[in-house]
């Protein structure tokens, strides 16, 4: 079983290109229209499988939201599947402070969620529950701090680059950040992926504790 909680839905980003050239390759192929189940991009808010629920938040994703979705729609179905193995693909964008602005979850919120989770673990497979941290975030979102446990060796300059990698980006090419964006990682960087991920170790750190 598959479940995926997310900003978006049909209405929000959807897939709208139907008379492109790859709709049509889909289509040939035996896809369905749009509305009628998921394909990449689409983030729609049906699927025709039984093992995938799939719900799109919004265009934010919201505490109220997140866990309204755990409870009425998560926990049930977890429950009636009874997996083996519950395996959480632990991505925080969308904490309040990620520079994409799809998200209004705090720290505390994402150990709200992990608590939840390995409640559900626990009700339904002896507690077995595994956690994979999903990458993507930039380095100016982590920059090191002397209460956190980031490498003291990162460069902290005052003007920060994206950097992305010799085979993108020459080594003598700098791409600065714009002052805008720069912005939104300075307040990713007061709270953000790392906040989260402490708070995401405490919720398993706490539910243990209760076992």
């Amino acid at each position: 079983m598959y479940v995926s909680l997310h900003a978006g839905g049909a209405h929000i980003n959807g897939y709208d290109n139907e008379d492109s050239d790859e709709e049509e390759f889909r289509l040939r192929l035996g896809g369905k229209r749009q509305g009628d189940g998921i394909f990449p991009g689409r983030c729609g808010d049906t699927s025709p499988h039984a093992g995938v629920l799939n719900i799109p938040l919004g265009k934010r994703v919201t505490a109220s939201a997140m866990g309204t979705a755990l409870v009425s729609q998560v926990t049930p179905k977890v429950e009636a599947f009874s997996p083996d193995l519950i395996i959480l693909s632990a991505g925080f964008d969308a904490h309040i402070n990620d520079p994409l602005g799809m998200g209004g979850l705090t720290a505390e919120d994402f150990r709200s969620v992990t608590e939840v989770a390995c409640q559900m673990a626990y009700k339904t497979c002896s507690g077995r529950i595994l956690s994979l941290l999903e990458g993507g975030y930039g380095v100016p979102c982590c920059q090191p701090r002397d209460d956190l446990f980031l490498p003291s060796n990162t460069n902290t300059t005052e003007e920060r680059y994206l950097h992305l990698g010799s085979d993108v980006l020459p080594a003598d090419m700098k791409d600065e950040v714009p002052f805008t964006l720069r912005q939104k990682l300075d307040r990713c960087h007061a709270e953000g992926f790392i906040e989260c991920v402490k708070e995401h170790v405490k919720g398993f750190v706490k539910s243990n504790k209760r076992k």
